[in-house]
């Protein structure tokens, strides 16, 4: 054995630490190795010097006032409570459980919020079209006709009438003369060559039913349908475009969007043989 092997037993050697085979191998050693019994020899006598020293004795304040700092350390420092559960159930909890869980519940959210809006959906409709249907039901809709039949029972609505079915919003929108020249106007325009035009114009009407316009917003490819709107809105009072002031409630002068359009409507009604 080589004393390099010896550099960690040596020191220990004298202190009976070690076991039986490595004791037999240092002792065989030593015998042979005067180096290596010198530094045992060293090390014997440093071991007999330390003890040799006197243990400092520590005066009775001073242990009191280490046990009054170490008794007030343990009073402040809570226990630490034990877990019911186990690492390996909380492992288990935190990644199987948890993930899944929060997927399922956001899951149920989100098709319970997709139901409830499909049937407001469902709901809302059916409220609407009630709404559409009985909206102004006695309000009266003016249709201009190219080619009015001649029909026997036809009967003429007064501007009075007209204005009754719309005491609701005549306030802000004036009512058109069913007797006027705008309803001449527009019957005359259906046979000419407006067709699939708009003419759109704002407009200020007046306390006498006339009209004035103001700018004109959309005009018409014929520029004789403007020209003819203006001059049906400047008319005679006795055929004007609007019903009065007195009749409508309003005021002596609003000012309104007014539109024009070509609409063709098929009825697929069979002509009625007299």
């Amino acid at each position: 054995m080589k004393c390099e092997d010896l550099q960690l037993n040596l020191p220990v050697y004298a202190d009976d630490i070690l076991n039986d085979d490595e004791r037999a191998a240092v002792e065989a050693h030593l015998s042979q190795c005067p180096l290596c019994r010198q530094k045992l020899a060293d090390f014997q006598e440093l071991r007999n010097g330390l003890r040799s020293f006197a243990r400092p004795e520590m005066s009775s304040q001073l242990l009191n006032s280490v046990r009054t700092a170490v008794a007030a350390q343990l009073q402040t420092t809570s226990p630490q409570s034990k877990s019911v559960f186990s690492d390996d159930f909380k492992e288990w909890l935190q990644m199987r459980v948890m993930p899944y869980g929060v997927g399922a519940f956001a899951s149920l959210i989100l098709g319970f919020t997709l139901l409830w809006s499909l049937l407001s959906a469902a709901h809302i409709e059916p409220i609407n079209n009630s709404a559409q249907s009985d909206s102004f039901p006695n309000s009266t809709v003016l249709l201009a006709k190219a080619n009015p039949p001649n029909n026997p029972n036809s009967f003429d609505l007064t501007p009075s009438e007209y204005a009754q079915t719309r005491f609701a919003f005549s306030a802000e929108s004036p009512s058109i003369n069913p007797q006027g020249a705008l309803i001449a106007l527009t019957k005359s325009l259906m046979r000419g060559d407006m067709k699939d035009e708009e003419v759109v114009v704002v407009a200020d009407v007046f306390g006498n039913g006339l009209a004035q316009i103001a700018e004109v917003v959309e005009p018409s490819q014929n520029l004789q349908a403007v020209y003819e709107l203006e001059k049906a809105l400047k008319t005679d009072s006795d055929y004007a475009p609007f019903v009065p002031a007195n009749l409508d409630r309003r005021s002596d002068s609003v000012r309104v969007v007014f539109k024009i359009q070509s609409v063709n409507v098929k009825t697929n009604l069979k002509p009625v043989q007299q």
